[in-house]
């Protein structure tokens, strides 16, 4: 509904300044929904008004989770600030109306991570190794495993897609300084050759809640990760040696859906907002434009498979390494 109080004056620089039932709100000129918000005005429309304005009413609208507030143009959880480059990019996401969904949804689950360490470190280890978050706020990485696709080190791990690998998350070692020690193992692209191998191994794509991560070790630039729990959701078939050779991620996009798949925004495009350098960075803040390539060609309804557990799974990609779309 559009009833509410409003004063509203724009000055000679184009600055908007309002306040809309009793709150105040200023607009700066290079204020990412300047424009939006303008249009919203011309159709005394406040609702869209306060929609590009108000970062805690995304927030209120979207997160059932009362611990979670936008205070101060600050993330507030549990009564207490938030200072991470997590909470940079949601706020930052948030402003420029890119998807903030999935990574808001990743900071809520990593906020149930008992680990302080973890809370403070994780999203700078994905954004080091490039690896994408999910729509339910998981992230995927890379496992290398036997040809049985059991895990290497004691083969008793079953690693086929649908698989779920857990442990007691006190039988994993919690000191980053023990590199190599107890844990379910996981790692991004750049510590695969380092990933001991075997005769026709696989490298597996498995999914992970920010919430069971337990260690970061300390080697390879924070390349790999201990974990007490995975899924798995897909088998990597490229060659991630020419992708390293590349420099690439070996990642065709920053965002998947919980299953692994294509991700769809029902809120915006996200390769628009790509075409714009703004989406999900590392930590160099370079955009990911060049994994964001559609194949125009060669669909196929048979790229689904289904999980043991029933869920489907999308896993085939084109001869030019890219995940192909959906049939629609």
């Amino acid at each position: 509904m559009n009833n509410h109080t409003t004063a509203v004056t724009i000055t000679g620089n184009g600055k908007i300044a309002a306040v809309i039932d009793g709150t105040a709100y200023s607009v700066e000129t290079d204020h990412p929904n300047h424009a939006k918000a303008l249009d919203a005005i011309r159709n005394s429309d406040w609702e869209t008004f306060l929609d590009c304005v108000d970062l805690s009413r995304k927030v209120r609208d979207y997160v059932h989770n009362t611990n979670v507030e936008i205070k101060d143009g600050m993330i507030v959880f549990d009564g207490e600030s938030v200072h991470n480059t997590l909470t940079k990019r949601v706020i930052s996401f948030m402003q420029q109306d890119l998807p903030f969904k999935p990574m808001l949804n990743f900071l809520c689950n990593l906020m149930d991570n008992p680990s302080k360490r973890a809370v403070d470190e994780l999203y700078d280890f994905l954004e080091a190794g490039e690896l994408p978050i999910t729509e339910d706020g998981h992230f995927l990485a890379f496992k290398n495993v036997k040809a049985d696709y059991k895990d290497i080190y004691s083969g008793k791990f079953d690693n086929a897609v649908g698989a779920i690998c857990e442990m007691k998350r006190n039988q994993v070692d919690e000191d980053k300084d023990r590199t190599c020690s107890y844990g379910l193992h996981f790692c991004s692209i750049a510590y695969l050759p380092h990933f001991r191998d075997c005769n026709g191994g696989k490298t597996m794509i498995v999914k992970i809640n920010p919430k069971d991560v337990v260690a970061i070790p300390a080697d390879y630039n924070n390349t790999k990760g201990r974990t007490c729990r995975y899924e798995v959701v897909g088998e990597y078939t490229e060659n991630w040696r020419e992708k390293l050779g590349r420099n690439e991620s070996g990642w065709d996009a920053p965002l998947y859906s919980s299953d692994g798949g294509e991700y769809e925004d029902e809120d915006s495009d996200w390769n628009d907002c790509c075409d714009d350098g703004n989406c999900y960075c590392n930590e160099d803040d370079q955009s990911y434009d060049d994994h964001l390539d559609e194949v125009s060609n060669g669909y196929s309804p048979d790229v689904y498979g289904v999980k043991p557990t029933g869920q489907k799974f999308y896993n085939l990609r084109g001869d030019d390494g890219k995940f192909q779309k959906k049939n629609v």
